[in-house]
């Protein structure tokens, strides 16, 4: 071969060579969510979860699967079958699954002895425990497919061998949350409304929920139960019609899912009574109140046929301002009635946390730092009578209207976010109080009061003891 034909063969074999050599298409990991329920006389199991491939088409290999993280549940027992740290491996012969960009697939009716089985590390492989099996002829497993969260001869594994044919496992896109996990999520949203209702009515306790509108300077300390406190408040005459309103407290309450361990609330407000407009007149305030909390919250959620509950700790503050004009009327010496509109706008701050996992929580969630908002609107009304000298007796009552609400929570479980719920609705606050004048200046009181919300929010009820020194 001459010369120059020699080096016009080597320049193009070295182009070719440029050619195959250069970078090739990279392919994007797949992420395929599971969702499969199998059936069988003995009751149902699921898998749940997702299983992550390296972006292969086709018959896959186990070389293709990536990682993997599945809940198996059978007759009332879960088991977590994850990749993280070699908790579980993975078995996959034959040629019978096959993916595409949307699905992954088993061919149940291969000939091939093929199967797909994803089984815990501890006790290992063909121990026949704790394992998520899709099979076509091999004899290590049922045919079809097998949820076993425990062993393969109890009451927990479940064997559907309906299964034929090419059916889909997983499938690709955005993960979309189940309603169980809507649902959970939305209750725990509810429960943080509760709170922001229970740290309502805790400051207005403080600022005179159940006594007169118009009385002399006082204060006092009392303890409450329903939502343990203990508390100190007062109100103290800065000019004959501006008076100021104030108190603390230091507490605890369970409400819903919400657990506060310790609460530290404050309350302050500033009242405008001009008397000299006569025993019936107009009043006016404004205040504001806050809080830090520690906070345990409790979130259940169906997995299976089994109610699992996730639970986390975080920290949490809370202000709220407020405008109230009303109408105070003393009726008689003895009787005074009011009649007041309140608007108000509640901020709750609450800290993100992650929730404690385990067996009892597969499917556990982490939550974002957040901030929950409520406007209110209320209408109220009171009443106080003197019996003989002694003994006082107050009742009042309000309407609530919500509106402007938000919830602040975001919750992401198996990379799943699902944020909070919180719909405006009408509560009902009633309440009354029964004081004992022991002297002329100490009053014991007794009181109750209840807050009556929409089941989805819960209502409640708090009542405690008082002592009260005028001055």
């Amino acid at each position: 071969m001459p010369i120059n034909s020699r080096r016009r063969l080597a320049g193009a074999m070295t182009f070719a060579t440029v050619l195959c050599a250069g970078p090739a298409l990279a392919q994007t990991d797949i992420t395929y969510s599971v969702d499969q329920t199998v059936t069988s006389s003995s009751g149902t199991g699921t898998i749940v979860g997702q299983i992550v491939t390296d972006g292969a088409l086709g018959i896959l290999t186990k070389a293709s699967i990536v990682s993997w993280s599945l809940t198996v549940t059978g007759g009332g027992v879960s088991t977590v079958l994850t990749s993280v740290g070699g908790q579980s491996g993975i078995l996959l012969v034959g040629n019978d699954v096959i993916a595409t960009a949307r699905t992954l697939s088993f061919n149940y009716s291969g000939t091939d002895g093929g199967y797909l089985t994803f089984q815990a590390s501890n006790p290992g492989f063909y121990s026949g425990q704790k394992y998520w099996c899709n099979n076509t002829t091999w004899y290590g497993c049922a045919h079809g497919s097998s949820a076993v969260p425990q062993s393969y001869n109890d009451s927990t594994a479940i064997y559907d061998m309906s299964y034929s044919g090419l059916q889909v496992i997983g499938t690709a896109g955005p993960p979309q949350p189940s309603q169980a996990l809507l649902q959970s999520v939305a209750e725990l949203s509810h429960a943080r409304t509760a709170q922001m209702l229970v740290g309502q009515l805790q400051s207005e306790l403080l600022l005179g929920l159940n006594e007169q509108v118009s009385c002399s300077n006082c204060g006092g300390a009392g303890a409450t139960f329903g939502s343990a406190a203990l508390s100190t408040h007062g109100r103290y005459a800065l000019t004959k019609a501006l008076t100021l309103f104030g108190g603390v407290d230091l507490g605890n309450y369970q409400q819903r899912g919400a657990d506060v361990t310790l609460n530290v609330g404050f309350a302050a407000a500033l009242q405008y009574d001009p008397p000299n407009m006569g025993a019936s007149r107009p009043y006016a305030e404004v205040g504001v109140t806050g809080g830090y909390q520690t906070i345990r919250y409790k979130r259940s959620y169906a997995n299976g046929p089994t109610m699992d509950t996730g639970v986390g700790s975080t920290a949490g503050r809370d202000i709220s301002a407020f405008g109230e004009v009303g109408w105070v009327d003393r009726l008689t010496p003895r009787d005074e009635a009011a009649i007041s509109l309140n608007i108000s706008r509640q901020w709750q701050y609450i800290g993100g946390y992650t929730e404690s996992g385990g067996d009892g929580n597969p499917l556990g969630a982490t939550t974002s730092t957040g901030t929950d908002t409520l406007d209110n609107a209320s209408l109220g009304v009171q009443f106080t009578h003197l019996f003989g000298r002694w003994i006082e007796a107050n009742v009042n009552g309000g309407v609530n209207w919500t509106f402007g609400a938000h919830s602040g929570l975001r919750a992401v479980v198996s990379d799943i976010e699902v944020p909070g719920d919180q719909p405006a609705f009408v509560y009902y606050q009633v309440g009354g109080r029964i004081g004992v004048r022991v002297t002329k200046r100490l009053t014991i009181d007794m009181f109750v009061d209840g807050i009556l919300a929409p089941s989805t929010v819960g209502s409640s009820a708090h009542g405690g003891f008082g002592a009260r020194w005028s001055f």
